[in-house]
């Protein structure tokens, strides 16, 4: 083959490899122009769906009418359930205001070897039964009802006997004390019962007390039990013993 020819076929060769590569550049670049439009027009499909769900929100309340506005309105389902609940707080509230009287009385008047221990712990547990009546008390309000607290109507309604007067033992202020809190233990079990379907929030906040009730009663018992026994000598523990006999 002529050197001129040979030459020639050289450079058309080198001409068409450069050809190839260009082509194959441009199909790459056709393929990230053809895969970036896509990715925007995804983007530009989900701004769209956000908008559109997006409609109607932000605007202000002079353009967005506000719902009717409801006067009155109360929990649970009828006046008659709310009548039964209040019935119930009311009757609590003024039986924890005698328990936190019973326990200043005791904190006051207390004498004996375990005065100083004892006296504060009744200060602590007047604070916690007079929190309470104000945790019942403005359930019975939010029921839409008036609580009523006055010293007269403790008085007259509370069914917890009244503390004797004038100066008490460590002793017996355990047990005058134990027999007024089991009292309100017992009628606020059936308090927590006969609300428990109807008024679900309110059966929640006996239990609540009932917890502290409980706690508190186990703590005055141990305080009656002789150093060193096993719980034999504990009044609820004689009993025990004389239903198991059966008198």
């Amino acid at each position: 083959m002529p050197l001129q020819t040979l030459k020639t076929f050289k450079q058309a060769a080198a001409l068409g490899a450069a050809f190839l590569t260009l082509a194959g550049a441009a199909h790459a670049q056709t393929a990230q122009d053809q895969k970036a439009n896509q990715h925007d027009a995804a983007l530009q499909q989900q701004a769209t769906s956000r908008a559109a769900k997006a409609a109607g929100q932000g605007k202000s309340n002079e353009v967005v009418p506000n719902p009717p506005r409801i006067e009155d309105s109360y929990p649970l389902d009828s006046e008659a359930t709310r009548t039964k609940s209040s019935k119930h707080l009311q009757q609590t509230v003024v039986d924890l205001f005698s328990l936190f009287n019973d326990f200043k009385e005791a904190h006051w008047n207390l004498n004996g070897p375990l005065y100083l221990p004892l006296h504060e712990y009744y200060q602590t547990q007047a604070d916690t039964y007079r929190k309470y009546a104000d945790v019942f008390a403005e359930r019975n309000l939010s029921l839409g009802y008036s609580i009523d607290g006055r010293y007269r109507t403790i008085a007259a309604t509370s069914t917890l006997p009244d503390m004797p007067g004038g100066y008490i033992t460590d002793n017996g202020s355990l047990q005058l004390l134990i027999d007024r809190l089991t009292v309100f233990q017992k009628e606020t079990y059936q308090d927590m019962r006969d609300v428990n379907d109807s008024d679900p929030v309110t059966s929640n906040k006996y239990q609540d007390l009932l917890y502290d009730v409980d706690h508190t009663l186990w703590q005055l018992r141990i305080h009656l039990k002789k150093p060193g026994s096993l719980g034999e000598d504990l009044p609820w523990a004689a009993q025990q013993t004389r239903d198991r006999a059966g008198q």
